[in-house]
C-alpha cells in the first residue's frame, strides 16, 4: 500500500503545520491542514524532531522525526530541507525563525521561540554538533556531523571582525548580536593563516591570505596578514591580522615570534631553517631590522 505523502509548514510562532500536498484536491485526496502545538528539538546525533504536546488531542505520533539537510538563510534562520524518507515530501523546506546565540569549538546554538498557549510563549535552545572551518571565500562555516559520508554546512553569510583581544567576532542583526570565537592564531603554510579553536577535532579557520608583511610602530615590529572575505560576487571585504610580540633567533635554527607570555596562551610562531636556504635566512634577518617588507618577497620558501 502506497504511503500518503505529508506536507509540513512552520507557522509564524514556530509551530508545526501538518497538511496534505499542494494540489491534493485535484488528485482526489482529501485536503487537510492542522497546526500542532509542540516544540522543535535536536539530539546528540543532530537529528531534528518535533515533540507534540500531550494535550494536542491529535492522532499523530508524540514525536515526529525528520530526515534531511541543514542550512542557514540570509537572516540566520535555521532551515531544514526534507528528503524523500518515509512519508516526507522531498524538497519540503522547514524554516525555523531562530537566533544564533552561541558558538563553541564543537557546537553552535540557536534560540527558538514558539507559542505554548493563548498567552504563553516558550523559548528553547537547539544545539548542533560538529566543527568549524573557513569556506573558499574565507567565510565562517560550521560543519554538522551526520550519520552519513557528507556533512551539512551552516555558512555565516556576513563578515567577521577582529576585536581588541585579536579574537574573531561575528556580528549580525539589528541588535548587533555578537558571537566570539576564542582561539589562537598560527601560520600553517605560505599564503595561509589559521585560527585554531580545538586541535583535537580539527576545528578552526584556515584562511587564504596575503604573504606576511612586517610593519613598524615605534620600535615594535609586527607581522601582518591581509585576508579577503567574499560576502557575495559584488561585495568583498578585507581584514588585517596583526601579530605583535618579541622576535627571537633560537641558535642558528629557528626564527621565533612570541606574541605574548606563552604561559598565558600566547602564540609562538616558528620558522625553521629547513624551510629556507642561506640566502632566505639572511633575508628574513634583514627584514626584522627594516621598516616594512614582505616576508618571502621574491623567494620560494614556505612557512
Amino acid at each position: 500500500m502506497r504511503m500518503e505523502k505529508v506536507f509540513y509548514e512552520i507557522d509564524p510562532f514556530n509551530r508545526l503545520i501538518i497538511g496534505s500536498l499542494p494540489g491534493a484536491r485535484k488528485s482526489g485526496v482529501k485536503k487537510f491542514r492542522q497546526v500542532v502545538n509542540g516544540r522543535f528539538m535536536t539530539d546528540e546525533n543532530n537529528a531534528l524532531f518535533y515533540e507534540v504536546n500531550k494535550s494536542s488531542g491529535i492522532d499523530i505520533p508524540q514525536k515526529i522525526k525528520f530526515s534531511g539537510k541543514y542550512s542557514l538563510d540570509k537572516d540566520h534562520n535555521l532551515v531544514f530541507t526534507l528528503n524523500k524518507w518515509n512519508n516526507q515530501c522531498e524538497g519540503n523546506r522547514l524554516t525555523l525563525k531562530t537566533k544564533l546565540i552561541d558558538a563553541k569549538s564543537n557546537e553552535i546554538a540557536f534560540l527558538i521561540n514558539s507559542k505554548a498557549g493563548e498567552n504563553k510563549s516558550l523559548g528553547c535552545i537547539i544545539k548542533l554538533y560538529g566543527s568549524w572551518q573557513a569556506d573558499k571565500n574565507n567565510r565562517l562555516t560550521f560543519g554538522i556531523e551526520r550519520n552519513r559520508d557528507d556533512t551539512d554546512s551552516l555558512v555565516l553569510s556576513g563578515a567577521w571582525e577582529i576585536n581588541k583581544n585579536n579574537e574573531i567576532v561575528y556580528k549580525y542583526g539589528e541588535e548587533s548580536q555578537i558571537i566570539t570565537f576564542r582561539g589562537s592564531w598560527g601560520i600553517s603554510e605560505r599564503r595561509r593563516i589559521n585560527y585554531e579553536l580545538d586541535k583535537n577535532i580539527n576545528s578552526g579557520f584556515n584562511f587564504r591570505s596575503t604573504l606576511g608583511t612586517l610593519v613598524s610602530k615605534g620600535k615594535e615590529k609586527s607581522l601582518a596578514f591581509d585576508i579577503g572575505i567574499g560576502i557575495s560576487k559584488a561585495k568583498k571585504l578585507k581584514r588585517r591580522i596583526i601579530l605583535s610580540g618579541r622576535w627571537k633567533i633560537a641558535g642558528d635554527k629557528e626564527l621565533i615570534l612570541e606574541t605574548s607570555d606563552i604561559e598565558e596562551g600566547g602564540v609562538r610562531l616558528k620558522l625553521t631553517k629547513e624551510m629556507f636556504d642561506k640566502r632566505g635566512m639572511a633575508y628574513i634577518e634583514s627584514v626584522i631590522r627594516d621598516k616594512e617588507c614582505f616576508i618571502g618577497g621574491g623567494m620560494t620558501f614556505r612557512w
